[in-house]
């Protein structure tokens, strides 16, 4: 999540935000891939919402169709992984990627995939240490 996060940052995270709203485009969410226990939490930030289709074309994301134009600093998607043909997220689904997105495990890679809402923890918010780092996460 370069240059917004780094390795060995410690962040909190919001675990009742969702049960008030739903998670939206932009956020950094903690999650477990596929939901697995055993895995360690991955950081990441939604791309994509439940229902659309998502599609990655020539360094640009397309949400139904349509590019959109990210506010955030990226770096260029040199690997589209299973992204390369358009994907359709169902009713509880969500894509996510990295901001570091030469360097990243994210719903690109198919160990990772679309990531549901159960396996959503929380939303990164954050970063209380190293002391250089100390601020909200956006």
């Amino acid at each position: 999540m370069n240059p917004v996060l780094e390795n060995d940052d410690v962040v909190l995270i919001n675990r009742i935000v969702y049960n008030a709203t739903s998670p939206k485009r932009g956020d950094i969410i903690a999650f477990k891939p596929k939901g697995n226990e055993n895995a360690h939490y991955y950081i990441k930030r939604i791309v994509g919402l439940p229902g659309e289709t998502v599609e990655i074309i020539e360094n640009s994301i397309y949400i139904n169709g349509k590019k959109i134009e990210e506010d955030y600093k990226t770096t260029d998607i040199d690997d589209v992984g299973i992204a390369s043909e358009e994907i359709t997220l169902g009713g509880d689904e969500y894509f996510v990627l990295g901001d570091n997105r030469e360097n990243s495990e994210d719903s690109r890679n198919a160990d990772v995939g679309n990531v549901k809402r159960d396996y959503i923890y929380g939303e990164v918010w954050f970063t209380v240490s190293p002391r250089k780092n100390i601020g909200f996460v956006g």
